[in-house]
């Protein structure tokens, strides 16, 4: 291991030292009943999403209605997602979150363990009715449940009339910050707003440069699909670092399988980190093969066209620009994590990104 891979182990490996692993894992065990082999890594233990489904169902029945005991990757990153859905439902929040590449290739088990400790602290307040062992201290979140009204089903809204729901309460204050009356908002709503605000920060002129760029860089065309639909299999972001540095990237996958694709993207980001790109300014695969956050992407696409023009003479790409030049030099402190015991806080202590203040960007703008 060397270059980047070794940095951001050595990062991981700091980061795990301030996290109760060994608590998390008797706690697991104490819930589900299921045991842990001592010769088998955590991330081993729970990378099939198996156990984290069996966790959250021990403690709310039903959460995860479906567990998948295939051994194909993808159902078991599928498993993984019905635990943090979950998870999100009964109250942790996003910020606290970790996604599912975290857990299946052991990109950062600081978020996971991190995140099963916030997911424990958060069901003592938000289970009541769960009366088995506890994880560190309460952290305070409500969840209420409730049933949706029902409808008909249609053929364009199928029978999600007749879904049960969650509604979250949350208080409105006014200026002077004082609680001013409870407004509930149920689970649908909190998923518009969320689209919503996803929507409000996609730039779709920096989307159209973005991909004039990809298109002269590669020679694909997007033709009449969305950016996310074209980028989302990986494959066009594959040629794009093999244009900018050839063999950067030495197999791309052309199939359909989702982990496969998954796969395409990781490649991606993993050479855009080795070329310089800030982990602040990175997206996850998620975002882009989700489509959890298609704003995110385009900003760090344009980025990166920009880290590639700092590197341009050194890599020997004489292709074409996008943006400015962005030249990052990126200094590691640490931070001194310790364990959240307020939900507010969360875990941005524990996330993985780098912060601005860690950080000097200088932007160069060529001629």
């Amino acid at each position: 291991m060397y270059g980047m891979d070794k940095e951001l182990a050595e990062k991981q490996a700091e980061k795990m030292k301030d996290i109760p692993e060994k608590e998390i894992v008797t706690w697991i065990e104490a819930v589900t009943g299921e045991q842990k082999l001592e010769e088998m890594s955590t991330a081993d233990w729970l990378k099939d999403g198996l156990v984290l489904c069996a966790l959250v169902n021990a403690i709310h029945p039903g959460s995860v209605k479906k567990v998948s005991k295939m051994k194909a990757p993808f159902k078991k990153m599928e498993n993984i997602t019905g635990f943090t859905d979950s998870a999100r439902q009964l109250g942790v929040n996003e910020a606290s979150m970790f996604a599912t590449p975290d857990l299946y290739e052991e990109k950062n088990m600081a978020s996971v363990l991190s995140c099963i400790y916030t997911f424990g602290g958060v069901i003592q307040t938000t289970c009541p009715d769960f009366q088995g062992p506890k994880l560190g201290a309460p952290i305070h979140a409500t969840v209420q449940d409730k049933r949706r009204s029902r409808a008909p089903a249609t053929q364009t809204g199928g029978l999600s009339g007749t879904m049960d729901q969650q509604s979250a309460r949350t208080h409105q204050r006014d200026a002077a910050g004082n609680v001013d009356r409870p407004e509930t908002v149920d689970a649908e709503g909190l998923d518009a707003d969320l689209k919503k605000k996803m929507a409000e920060k996609f730039d779709q002129k920096a989307a159209d440069e973005v991909c004039a760029w990809i298109e002269e860089v590669t020679g694909e065309k997007k033709g009449e699909q969305t950016m996310a639909e074209w980028l989302k299999n990986g494959q066009v972001l594959v040629k794009v670092a093999n244009t900018i540095q050839p063999d950067s990237i030495k197999s791309v996958h052309t199939g359909n399988m989702p982990f496969k694709q998954m796969e395409n993207i990781s490649h991606f980001l993993s050479f855009a980190r080795e070329l310089g790109m800030a982990e602040s300014s990175v997206f996850s695969t998620p975002d882009l093969f989700e489509e959890k956050n298609m704003g995110i992407v385009v900003t760090a696409l344009y980025t990166f066209g920009g880290v590639v023009q700092a590197k341009a003479d050194e890599i020997g790409f004489n292709g074409p620009k996008l943006g400015v030049a962005v030249n990052a030099e990126v200094v590691d402190t640490n931070r001194g994590l310790g364990l959240v015991t307020d939900q507010n806080e969360a875990m941005n202590r524990h996330m993985q990104v780098e912060r601005p203040k860690d950080m000097n960007i200088v932007m160069n703008v060529g001629d």
